[in-house]
């Protein structure tokens, strides 16, 4: 099971999801994922798809 991304940067995401990752975001991800980090600072941004998943998982459930 993969650790769940630090709350300070799920807060830095959801606050603006179509901004690009910042630096620090971006070398958790790949750090979580078992990746090596390429440098790609400044122009990953979520997909459409990324950001529709996160948005369902935002949301209350009754």
């Amino acid at each position: 099971m993969v650790a769940p991304l630090d709350v300070t940067f799920k807060h830095e995401i959801l606050a603006d999801l179509d901004a690009p990752l910042s630096p620090a975001a971006l070398e958790e991800v790949f750090r979580l994922s078992g990746k090596a980090s390429p440098d790609l600072a400044g122009s990953v941004r979520l997909t459409a798809a990324e950001q529709s998943y996160i948005r369902t998982q935002v949301e209350a459930v009754d």
